[in-house]
Formats: C-alpha cells, structure tokens, sequence
C-alpha cells in the first residue's frame, strides 16, 4: 500500500466547527445553558437540509424564525458568529502545503453549506489546492453516505487503496474505510503528521 493522495474534511480539520461555542456567543451562554433551548445547529433538521442543499441559508433563517421562534435579528447574529468562526488552523495548512510540495494529491470530502464554501474560498487560500471536493450541499447527501467518497474518487480517478482521508468524527472515518480508503480519526496536525510518518508518507 502506498499512499499517494490526501484527502480532508474541513471542519475541525482546516477551519474549526464549534456549533455551541457559536450559539454562546450569539445567543449568550445563560440561554444556551437552558435545559429548553432548541440548537439552530449540530442536529437540528433545519441545518442539516442547508447542509443537504436543500436550503440556502436565507431559506433557514425564515425556518429558524417559524420554528425556533428566533427574530431576524437572532439568525443573522448566529449566521455573522458562524461566518467569523471560520478562521485558518495554520498547522494544517501548513501541513497542506509540505504535502503538495511534496508531490501528494489533496482532495476534500466535507458536509458543509453552499455559502460557507463561498466564504471560505473568499476568505481564505486553501481551496484551490484539492484537485476536487465532495460538498454535501452540493451532491445532496452527508457523510458517511458513500456518495461522498465515491465523488472524489471517481473525479481524480483514483483508487481508494493510496488515499488517506482524515475527519474528526469517528462515523466519516469508518465511512472512509468502507469505500477501501486509509482513514484516520483527526484531532490536531501534529497526530496527522504521525499517522502520516507512520504510512510511510515522506514530505
């Protein structure tokens, strides 16, 4: 086995994803604390149909509205935390870059929403080093559908054997591993770097 090609999730691999944290700051954490309050994000149906592009997020806040009993004001608070939040991890990054130069093939599998791709393409410099990416909203399934695996590999007609993909959710990587690619749990750069070494990845 020889690992040719990398492949990422993104969130709390390139960028955090904090859904709790983000409603603390929008909402304050007292009325997060509440053993009442309903998430917008991490489980709720409405995020995971965005995440399914079957809503954009202008759909959603009119769904938050009517079924949350958010204002206007709220969502778009929630919305303006979430977009902030997307901030770089540099250790990945970097890791990105000594692999690239090293000769590896990037790729990215991630459940993520039409407008926080577009953000981060905006914000960041990241994205055009995958040579192709699996974005839930955009095929209409989320991970561990193997949809989300299979369009990778057939974009950059790859065979599954020489990839390693690390997500930060156990399920994804089992899911991975069920389509025939090397999988690995992320949890910083550092433990990437050693599941790297210990493949055999030289960089």
């Amino acid at each position: 086995m020889t690992i040719s090609n990398v492949v990422f999730d993104i969130g709390n691999v390139v960028v955090p994803w904090d859904p709790r944290g983000i409603e603390r700051k929008a909402f304050g954490s007292e009325r997060v604390d509440d053993p009442a309050f309903r998430p917008a994000l991490s489980g709720n149906p409405i995020w995971l149909a965005v995440n399914r592009g079957e809503h954009t997020l202008a759909d959603a806040k009119a769904l938050y509205i009517a079924e949350l009993g958010l204002t206007s004001v709220e969502v778009d608070r929630l919305y303006d935390v979430l977009m902030d939040s997307m901030v770089l991890l540099e250790d990945t990054h970097d890791l990105m870059k000594e692999l690239q130069a090293a000769g590896y093939r990037l790729f990215a599998i991630t459940d993520n929403v039409h407008e926080i791709v577009a953000h981060l393409k905006e914000r960041h410099d990241f994205w055009p080093m995958f040579e192709a990416a699996a974005v839930s909203a955009e095929l209409g399934v989320l991970k561990p559908d193997p949809k989300m695996y299979d369009h990778v590999i057939e974009a950059g007609s790859l065979d599954p054997s020489e990839c390693l993909f690390f997500d930060d959710v156990p399920a994804n990587v089992s899911g991975a591993e069920a389509v025939g690619m090397v999988a690995r749990r992320f949890t910083d750069a550092e433990q990437a770097r050693a599941d790297l070494a210990s493949l055999g990845v030289a960089f």
